[in-house]
């Protein structure tokens, strides 16, 4: 099995009065794994149909292996499925679950028929191939015990891995995959979610993966597309996703917990300023500018009450509320009674300040500016450059 190249050029597509899609870009690698994620109603399901065949774009060009697919059948794509619903057949084993792809893509309808179809001509010999397809499949997914089993007998792991099969089964150059583990519980959604990976890169197939778990995008894809309302913000590796987003829409949705967004102006000098004092970081924006700081919690420097000394003016704050996770801690914090901070530590880090704290609820927090990401009013990401030495915190013992 060998993986598809796909191109999307000005994708459009609308229902009525509302625009799902607008004008969407996109270049699958072949053997790649892509996945595109966003929130709820953002349209990425709806380009997965369009790519299956399943949805007509009103505007724009599919290109799979080079060639225009707008008129080819879904049948015709050399593309195959995987549903968020397993939509497996109640009735029938596994076995014939598995071997159904096949059954209607090779078998004429009276070959198909209980009585009379091993009558037809090569009728034999074609099931012959599809046994012998379907043991391999099912022994690449381990499910060879569970061939004579029907749905209703198989745990939520084990339909996932059959309603996967069936899409195998037919050696596509490209899997679709709609949210397939939203129904398994958080245990084997893991376990799944490793196994996918480790498949993907077996079978160099070309997937394309859609979800609004930003785990599963972050942990499973060789690249994401990040969607919000109908277009793709931003494509790259999970690392620059996480650590350069292009847009405050990506920076917020991606990361858990969610990015602190601080409102910032900008000085005479063009220099970022932060509850109305100077940082060392200067942008192309304009004097008197509004901006929007982002950083992200395990960049926020946490001390007991008396121990933080900065370069950059600790703030004072206070404790809202404390989530111990065990081997780490985040904490919900409020700087001058209006700001809120969410900070995520060790939990050794955590202990360490609790044991020094003159006051429980009262911390100090630095803000170390070279992990500021600095947005515009409009939410875009602009440059920044350092004005001077970078400033230290130092916790003092």
């Amino acid at each position: 099995m060998s993986g598809t190249a796909l191109r999307l050029s000005k994708i459009s597509k609308g229902y009525g009065t509302s625009q799902v899609l607008r004008g969407i870009d996109l270049a699958v690698d072949a053997g790649e794994f892509m996945t595109l994620v966003g929130p709820s109603g953002c349209g990425k399901s709806t380009l997965l149909k369009i790519l299956a065949g399943l949805d007509q774009p009103d505007d724009g060009v599919i290109e799979i292996d080079g060639e225009i697919a707008n008129q080819l059948r879904p049948s015709k794509r050399n593309i195959a499925m995987v549903f968020q619903s397993y939509a497996l057949y109640p009735h029938m084993r596994v076995r014939d679950n598995l071997a159904m792809p096949l059954i209607m893509a090779n078998l004429p309808f009276a070959a198909r028929m209980p009585v009379i179809g091993g009558l037809v001509p090569g009728t034999n010999a074609k099931r012959r191939q599809i046994n012998a397809a379907v043991g391999e499949v099912s022994t690449t997914l381990g499910i060879e015990a569970l061939l004579e089993r029907k749905p209703s007998e198989l745990s939520g792991g084990q339909r996932q891995r059959v309603a996967l099969g069936r899409a195998m089964v037919r050696q596509p150059g490209v899997f679709l995959m709609d949210e397939p583990l939203s129904n398994l519980d958080a245990a084997l959604r893991t376990q799944v979610r490793t196994e996918l990976v480790e498949l993907q890169r077996r079978l160099k197939a070309t997937f394309v993966y859609v979800t609004h778990d930003q785990v599963e995008a972050m942990t499973m894809s060789d690249r994401i597309a990040v969607m919000m309302d109908g277009a793709i913000v931003q494509i790259a590796s999970s690392a620059e996703i996480y650590a350069a987003p292009a847009d405050i829409r990506v920076a917020r949705f991606i990361g858990s917990p969610p990015i602190n967004i601080l409102p910032a102006d900008i000085g005479d000098q063009g220099e970022v300023r932060l509850f109305g004092e100077s940082e060392n970081l200067r942008t192309d924006l304009m004097p008197g500018d509004r901006a929007q700081i982002g950083i992200r919690p395990e960049d926020v420097i946490v001390a007991a009450q008396t121990t933080l000394r900065s370069a950059c003016s600790p703030h004072e704050a206070r404790i809202r509320l404390i989530e111990n996770l065990g081997n780490e801690v985040i904490l919900h914090l409020n700087i001058g009674g209006e700001t809120e901070v969410t900070a995520r530590l060790a939990q050794r880090e955590w202990s360490a300040i609790r044991e020094s704290s003159s006051d429980p609820n009262l911390v100090r927090v630095g803000l170390p500016p070279q992990r500021f990401l600095v947005f515009d009013s409009t939410g875009s990401r602009v440059q920044t450059e350092e004005i001077r030495d970078s400033k230290r915190l130092e916790v003092v013992s």
